[in-house]
């Protein structure tokens, strides 16, 4: 899967505009969308970083051809990095939700 396919999953998923994207990482609404079209092919190392930060994937997620959509693993990824950003009490409400939610499927 190309770079442009991987950003534009991961920008929809999150449910970003293409300028809401373009403002969290720092350049234009026309960037993202080359970004996403193929039509920038060799952003730099740091836009890379930036993007891979925002959308909580690795940078060799991004570059890696070979790596088709995104797996549980990445979902789980994405998942771990909003939940550290969050603060210690609402850390402690989602995992209480969580023992809830496994307690149900046993």
């Amino acid at each position: 899967m190309s770079l442009g396919a991987k950003l534009n999953e991961l920008r929809l998923r999150k449910g970003e505009s293409l300028q809401q994207t373009a403002d969290a990482i720092d350049v234009t609404k026309t960037h993202v969308w080359e970004l996403e079209k193929g039509k920038s092919a060799n952003p730099s190392a740091e836009l890379l970083r930036k993007l891979a930060s925002h959308f909580g994937v690795t940078v060799d997620f991004l570059i890696d051809p070979t790596r088709e959509g995104i797996t549980a693993d990445d979902e789980a990824m994405v998942f771990y990095r909003d939940l550290k950003s969050l603060d210690e009490r609402d850390q402690e409400t989602v995992r209480r939700m969580m023992e809830v939610l496994k307690g149900k499927k046993e």
